[in-house]
């Protein structure tokens, strides 16, 4: 359904006093200091980890509530349920999960990660009528320093994914057709006219890197002439290294792979995942037993695999 972001301005800015941040769902909240709450990304929840005895605690397992993440490092997430709503996004900070925003319609809202940079978070806010059906999606850029949403303004139709190239927000639309048309806009410009790009996309995941977007066929990424496998969880930081999570058919747990996009290389891997803690220039893989950390110090560099 096409629409216009300007009719639900208000609902998503500064127009009175935001409301105070709480959750319908309660988050595992640490105990010690030993305890983190990190991000299982397949099971789409927060996790309670020990980083002493190295094991799960506990961990959000309410009926139907899921934790969405972006496919770039963040401590931005939303979370929210799948049949009632109540939608929040919520960061991680310190080892904890603090609610930093509502939204205020909980019963009809809800909010997901589309695309983010390290500085700038954009997400999709889809509203539903009262019996369930999708009326409209927006594309919203947050305002960390008011805690707001921010619509752009001619933006329409079933937007699917995101992701940011430098300066320039790419989306997706699902067609009535089923065909996936990309568009892009200045992520700065709120009342940025899209521009179209393609009418024969994939539904595969968006990602960027180098100022470009990486190319999917086959449903492998495909970049120069490196390919890699997609996964059920593809996160590409922004020195090229893309992580990915998925089950291992194997162990019958969550399995974790790191590859070097330029090159290919294989950074490391694990098993028995529980969660992920992003650093700066690596990422910590929390596992039932052991701590795995693979590091990088700039893209095309040398790999440290410490466990």
């Amino acid at each position: 359904m096409a629409f216009t972001a300007c009719a639900a301005l208000c609902a998503v800015t500064a127009c009175s006093t935001p409301p105070r941040p709480a959750n319908a769902v309660i988050i595992p909240g640490p105990a010690s200091a030993d305890e983190r709450v990190i991000e299982d990304p397949v099971d789409q929840r927060f996790v309670l980890y020990d980083t002493v005895k190295k094991v799960a605690v506990s961990w959000t397992n309410v009926s139907n509530e899921f934790v969405y993440n972006f496919t770039t490092p963040s401590d931005l997430y939303t979370m929210g349920n799948s049949l009632t709503n109540h939608f929040s996004i919520v960061q991680l900070q310190n080892g904890r999960a603090v609610t930093v925003y509502t939204l205020p319609d909980a019963a009809h809202d809800a909010i997901f990660p589309l695309a983010a940079d390290g500085q700038n978070a954009f997400f999709l806010l889809v509203h539903y009528r009262d019996d369930g059906g999708e009326e409209w999606r927006h594309i919203v850029r947050w305002d960390p320093t008011t805690r707001t949403l921010h619509p752009f303004v001619h933006v329409e139709g079933a937007i699917e994914q995101g992701a940011l190239a430098g300066p320039t927000l790419y989306f997706t639309v699902l067609r009535p057709d089923r065909a996936v048309w990309l568009y892009r806009l200045p992520a700065a410009n709120l009342n940025a006219e899209p521009q179209l790009v393609s009418t024969h996309w994939t539904d595969d995941p968006l990602l960027a890197y180098e100022g470009r977007l990486v190319k999917v066929a086959d449903h492998q990424f495909v970049f120069d002439s490196i390919h890699l496998p997609v996964r059920a969880v593809n996160v590409l930081t922004p020195q090229g290294v893309l992580v990915q999570f998925d089950d291992d058919p194997k162990s019958l747990t969550t399995r974790a792979d790191v590859f070097q996009l330029s090159d290919g290389r294989h950074l490391g891997s694990a098993t028995s995942v529980e969660g992920v803690e992003w650093m700066p220039n690596g990422v910590q893989l929390d596992c039932d037993g052991r701590v795995e950390i693979v590091s990088w110090s700039y893209a095309g560099g040398e790999e440290e695999n410490p466990s």
